[in-house]
């Protein structure tokens, strides 16, 4: 009842609960957790550690990359309220040898892997976020959570919902409204998604409040950060994989298309590079006709649709299209 009230709809859990488990279990997730919330939270991230384990999930738990000094300490108090949820764990230092084999293997035997980053001379704040970065893209890990005691950022006093690290995180960085670890977070999240990370790779700032209505739902409950989806636009089928545009079809409205679809030639066809979302219009004499529009079921909740909106709405300016 509690996942239930935290993530709201029952058919968005079951999707991501799926998604989650067809991938390997060092893939899940990894989640940061600040030094502010382990002494304040700590039960609270316990218990959603453990109702992960009881879905066989089991995210990598990164503490002191930002309070080294104190990572051991918040470790062993972790530690105890997991072992009073009864939920098993393996403490790894970040810097020990083949680290990432020790965090598959505690992973995979249904462990929670706990990675403590140790004070390190001369190393700072951003040397160890770029440690954990490699990390991340050896386990290839498609999601990384911060646990931050404010949740997500805010400019003007509002939540940012989504960024797109592409083209908006200079004009966020230069607002002046984010604290210092804020701006480290948007950095490096910057830094990793431009990498050689998958397109899916995603970095998310939220509160402990809220860790599991951001894993759960479509919309979230922080501030996804992500690299911004490259749209290419065609002026008909020509030069598209029919094939996968009709395998996205069918995974965004749970049943394949009629085949007489593709019988009409369309207007303008958006199309993520990776056959992940789409924008089907065909030109009327009242505007734009959008009779599709489409996100693969696994690449809800990235901020795909919203640069799909964008590229065909500065091309657009009359839009229709009928919902049931």
């Amino acid at each position: 009842l509690r996942f239930l009230e935290c993530t709201g709809r029952p058919s968005e859990a079951r999707l991501y609960v799926e998604l989650f488990r067809a991938r390997p279990r060092e893939q899940f997730a990894a989640i940061a957790i600040d030094a502010h919330v382990v002494a304040e939270a700590a039960a609270g991230v316990a218990q959603d550690l453990r109702f992960l384990a009881a879905l066989d999930l089991f995210p990598t738990v990164v503490l002191g990359l930002f309070q080294p000094a104190d990572a051991e300490l918040h470790a062993e108090s972790l530690c105890r309220r997991l072992e009073a949820e009864g939920v098993r764990h393996e403490v790894q230092p970040a810097g020990s040898e083949r680290v990432a084999e020790r965090l598959v293997a505690c992973a995979r035997r249904g462990g929670v892997p706990i990675l403590v980053f140790a004070p390190v001379d001369g190393e700072d704040a951003g040397g160890r976020l770029d440690r954990l970065g490699a990390l991340l893209r050896e386990l290839g890990t498609r999601k990384l959570l911060f646990l931050h005691r404010p949740g997500g950022l805010r400019q003007g006093g509002a939540l940012v919902p989504i960024v797109n690290l592409t083209t908006e995180s200079d004009r966020l960085l230069a607002s002046g409204e984010l604290s210092r670890k804020e701006t480290l977070i948007l950095e490096h999240a910057r830094r990793l998604c431009e990498g050689p990370a998958p397109p899916s790779f995603t970095v998310a700032v939220t509160s402990p409040l809220n860790l599991l209505r951001e894993l759960f739902t479509v919309k979230g409950a922080g501030t996804l950060l992500r690299r911004g989806a490259r749209i290419t636009r065609h002026g008909g089928w020509a030069g598209i994989d029919l094939g996968r545009l009709r395998d996205l079809l069918a995974s965004s409205f749970r049943r394949p298309p009629s085949e007489a679809f593709f019988d009409r030639t369309p207007g303008r066809v958006y199309l993520e590079e990776s056959y992940r979302g789409c924008a089907v219009l065909v030109p009327t004499p009242f505007g734009a006709y959008l009779t599709k529009f489409a996100v693969s079921a696994e690449a809800q909740g990235e901020g795909i649709a919203r640069d799909l909106w964008d590229a065909l709405a500065a091309e657009n300016p009359v839009v229709f299209w009928r919902a049931r």
